[in-house]
């Protein structure tokens, strides 16, 4: 483990890295946080290329743990204590930063991904890798990321909870583009409406099936909802109106994995 002091010239280029997604696109890159974020890179089979220690995390059992598991390959930079604090994505790092290579990913085919899940504008990050995990647990094939919040985010990674080391991630700039390639493969198109869908349990979302999300505050458009196969509602028993975007997608991923299954029965 090499040592670096706080005006080195690659903690610069890696403040860049946390903060600018054309920096993360011109290196391919992703910055992952926290010892066990960076061990489901490694498990997923990603190049994890430098890894950054906070001096008074050297000896935490998962930091200690983490650093026998790289390969030799991989550089180990010591920084001083509560440096990591002001470059990374959280007010209190884990003691580990690690700069990982951005998965490969391929546009989907309705053989080898009949679920794909489309996120129109979202501009939470929080809720864009939530409903990647969720969409990753419900077997989805891929998701497309059309405008909105970059998916290489550090605050998308961290909350993806590691599911987008493992599926198909592609941003996209606008939906309509998503939308038609997608049409033109075969898939149908759903959406969501808070009023005069129908009944989500009740229809036919088996695939090849592209499922729609609009921002967390104006839903889909007029014209994505115009160009939808399908417009879906969740029925609230209660008086909330509607579900958080991601609750509603995770509720739907889900309902798509049932039908599945039963189908399978």
């Amino acid at each position: 483990m090499r040592p670096l002091s706080a005006r080195n010239p690659r903690i610069q280029r890696l403040t860049r890295l946390v903060k600018r997604r054309d920096e993360r696109e011109e290196q391919r890159a992703l910055v992952v946080e926290g010892p066990v974020s960076v061990a489901g890179a490694l498990d997923a089979g990603l190049d994890v290329l430098d890894v950054y220690v906070d001096e008074g995390a050297v000896d935490r059992p998962a930091v200690a743990a983490l650093i026998g598991r790289l390969p030799e390959e991989t550089s180990v930079w010591s920084l001083p204590a509560g440096l990591l604090d002001r470059i990374g994505d959280v007010t209190t790092s884990q003691g580990v930063l690690a700069v990982v290579s951005q998965r490969e990913s391929a546009w989907p085919s309705p053989d080898e991904a009949p679920f794909v899940l489309v996120l129109s504008g979202l501009q939470i990050p929080g809720n864009v890798g939530t409903l990647i995990r969720a969409a990753t647990a419900a077997g989805a094939g891929a998701v497309v990321v059309a405008g909105g919040v970059d998916p290489t985010s550090p605050k998308v990674v961290r909350s993806s909870a590691g599911a987008l080391f493992g599926i198909d991630v592609l941003a996209v700039p606008a939906v309509e583009d998503a939308l038609e390639r997608l049409h033109a493969d075969g898939y149908r198109i759903a959406t969501t409406v808070v009023h005069g869908g129908e009944p989500y349990d009740q229809v036919d979302l088996l695939g090849p099936l592209a499922l729609v999300l609009g921002s967390e505050a104006h839903g889909v458009d007029d014209a994505t909802a115009a160009a939808a196969d399908l417009l879906i509602t969740i029925p609230m028993a209660g008086p909330a109106e509607s579900l958080n975007v991601a609750m509603a997608g995770t509720v739907l991923c889900f309902e798509v994995l049932r039908q599945i299954r039963s189908t399978a029965q």
